[in-house]
């Protein structure tokens, strides 16, 4: 075991990072919390918007017109905000488009390079969203301009396999995880 210890120390090796991919019940209340939150406040505050611009449109006031308008920039604010936060807990793509372009889409809003190598064959809906959240809570962790390689493999027992290497290090490193499905 010494000899293996004084290998990684001389060699550099480091040993891949495990991570903790969510459980079923984690990722069905994050998928839950997001359409509350999508279907309640985030729409609410959608509405409002467009009430505003429609007076906006309608009022002959300067005065008010310039008011409105600010009103407006504030709310179309916190809506961008509300979806930021519900990006966050569960990011919408994962649910409707899948997990190749789901993932393209939060790399992108991280602004990350990516490289996707994900198995042939579609992933159950539960194993997607585990999947799909343990890498894109991962993606939230990295400095934008990382480079990242994801490799998902397997059927009943799924290997991720996560590398990455931020912007001016010299060291990339590398994640793993594992998870069981039904």
């Amino acid at each position: 075991m010494h000899r293996f210890v004084r290998w990684i120390r001389r060699s550099g090796a480091v040993l891949p990072t495990p991570l903790r991919p969510p459980d079923r019940a984690t990722a069905r209340q994050r998928y839950r919390l997001e359409r509350m939150l999508h279907d309640g406040a985030v729409a609410e505050i959608s509405a409002l918007a467009l009430e505003l611009g429609m007076i906006y449109d309608t009022t002959r006031d300067e005065a008010v017109a310039g008011q409105v308008e600010t009103a407006q920039r504030r709310v179309n604010g916190i809506l961008d905000d509300l979806r930021s936060v519900e990006s966050w807990i569960y990011p919408p793509v994962l649910a409707s488009a899948g997990l190749g372009p789901g993932l393209r889409a939060v790399a992108e809003r991280c602004d990350l390079r990516l490289l996707l190598d994900l198995p042939q064959v579609e992933l159950g809906s539960q194993t997607r969203a585990r999947v799909g959240l343990l890498i894109a809570d991962h993606f939230h962790t990295l400095s934008p301009g990382s480079v990242v390689r994801v490799r998902v493999k397997g059927r009943r027992i799924i290997r991720v396999s996560i590398t990455d290497q931020q912007p001016g290090g010299e060291a990339r490193r590398a994640h793993r995880a594992v998870l069981r499905c039904a």
